[in-house]
């Protein structure tokens, strides 16, 4: 199903927020996602369906009892590359089929897709030549942390893959003017602020706040960014929710000359 009405019926898990530590509270609500998400990205299920999808998608769009559910061919495209991605770590994938994210683990295919909402995360992985499909959805605490640990055991012993580690920068991390990312960036309902270091050696600065019909999902993150390289910087105090110890910010122009800010594998346009 994919609207909260539909979900009444149904003992439906509640989304918590809190500090790590201290027992979580229930969110301030159970969906805030706009109605139009319902088609794209409000979608009720439980582990066992997604479970059950990843099944359909290894059996070549087919149910167990032989029914087409998916054509071949819509199966193939969806895990064929069609564009690559400038953020390679949020989700450790650096490329897209048609709704998958792809990922190469040292030479094994693999495909998944993640989703958040308010205090639910959830992950898939999906390693065709092993026969595998791991899934986690959580309702609150330091998910991504859970999600780091959990998949990298299981996808290790289960299909042999080696996940790559958590996302940090160096311990000494390179030299980066940040005077040209300085600026404001927008996409719906969220801006982001990023601001040079104001002071010589102090950290640059970015803050990243929901805004519009979106500005009761969070308060707003404050974080400074590490260099990674000329366009990748490491944000520190995310959160347990939004990363394991560093959440990746990546600069990056689009072909028609669009700067960008990607924060969560979404692009945020420079608007002054």
């Amino acid at each position: 199903m994919t609207l909260p009405e539909e979900a009444l019926s149904f003992r439906v898990a509640m989304s918590h927020l809190g500090e790590p530590g201290q027992y979580p509270d229930p969110a301030p609500a159970w969906d805030l996602m706009p109605r139009s998400a319902g088609p794209y990205g409000r979608v009720l299920v439980t582990a066992g369906d997604v479970a059950r999808l990843a099944r359909m998608h290894l059996a070549g769009g087919t149910a167990p009892d032989g029914t087409r559910i998916l054509s071949a061919d819509a199966v193939a495209r969806m895990q064929r590359r069609e564009v690559d991605v400038p953020d390679k770590w949020t989700v450790s994938a650096d490329g897209w089929g048609l709704g998958w994210t792809l990922y190469d683990w040292e030479g094994i295919p693999g495909y998944g897709h993640d989703g958040a909402s308010i205090g639910q995360y959830g992950y898939l992985r999906v390693v065709p030549e092993a026969g595998v499909a791991v899934v986690l959805l959580t309702n609150g605490g330091g998910a991504r942390q859970l999600y780091a640990a959990l998949f990298r055991e299981l996808l290790s012993e289960l299909a042999g893959v080696a996940m790559p580690e958590a996302f940090a920068p160096a311990e000494v991390p390179p030299v980066v003017d940040m005077s040209p990312f300085a600026g404001t960036y927008k996409r719906e309902g969220v801006v982001i602020t990023v601001s040079a270091a104001a002071a010589e050696g102090g950290p640059a600065r970015l803050r990243y706040e929901f805004v519009d019909g979106m500005a009761e999902f969070s308060p707003p993150l404050d974080m400074d960014l590490t260099p990674v390289s000329d366009k990748v910087f490491a944000a520190s105090g995310a959160g347990p929710s939004f990363s394991e110890d560093y959440m990746p910010v990546v600069f990056s122009t689009l072909t028609d000359g669009t700067e960008c800010c990607y924060v969560g594998m979404r692009a945020a346009p420079k608007v002054a």
